[in-house]
């Protein structure tokens, strides 16, 4: 198995999509409380986790990963839940899979420029940094190799995301590394998206203001399950 995930619980499937230099575990306590009403598949990508390390680097790739495991999985639909590049991978993946139902995206970008600049000035310091141990350490080749990706992708225009007829619940965090005005674009960009922003919450949402985010998820998921 190339792409590794797990599966837990019954009921209309879920895919979790972690982010950047993360894995799945991320979603371990979302998982213990929504497995009693859902079926919640949490996939390591690409160069994370236990899945495989090599191949491109890329959301597109990333995202025909995930489509690959929903036919693997033989899901017939299917919502996202997606965190930070897990969300930049879903908002590919709605573009190339009319199974996806619906998605909730954590704190995505359009493009890397959305990313404010401190945080993108640290990630070119690590790109200086990196190739010295780069040599002998193959967790510090992954690590140039998915830091520079952040630097290089997304890029979502209006089209494209106005595009992306299905229902999306945008949450982000009032202290979030991600533009405030690069997460309104999102919003507004797409057609049939609610937004909340988390009071006193960084970028990392599911540590911050984990009992909100719970909350509307599960109202999201509750509502866009009702059709």
């Amino acid at each position: 198995m190339e792409i590794y995930y797990e599966d837990h619980g019954k009921g209309s499937p879920i895919l979790l999509l972690h982010g950047n230099q993360e894995n799945r575990k991320i979603y371990d306590r979302l998982i213990g409380d929504l497995e009693n009403q859902y079926r919640l598949i949490a996939i390591d990508t690409r160069y994370h986790g236990k899945s495989i390390k090599s191949g491109e680097v890329s959301l597109n790739q990333f995202a025909l990963d995930v489509k690959n495991v929903a036919d693997e999985l033989h899901l017939k639909a299917y919502d996202v839940i997606g965190f930070s590049d897990g969300a930049n991978i879903a908002l590919t993946l709605a573009g190339m899979d009319e199974r996806m139902k619906s998605m909730i995206l954590l704190s995505p970008n359009s493009t890397p420029k959305g990313i404010k600049a401190i945080y993108r000035i640290g990630m070119i310091s690590q790109l200086i940094l990196l190739p010295i141990f780069m040599i002998y350490n193959k967790k510090a080749r992954r690590m140039f190799k998915l830091t520079q990706f952040m630097l290089k992708e997304p890029h979502f225009d209006y089209d494209y995301l106005h595009s992306l007829k299905i229902p999306a619940l945008l949450m982000s965090g009032e202290n979030d590394m991600i533009k405030a005005s690069d997460i309104r674009f999102i919003g507004e960009s797409l057609p049939y998206c609610v937004s909340h922003v988390m009071e006193n919450s960084s970028h990392f949402l599911l540590e911050d203001a984990y009992n909100n985010v719970l909350k509307e998820i599960r109202g999201f998921l509750y509502a866009s399950h009702q059709n």
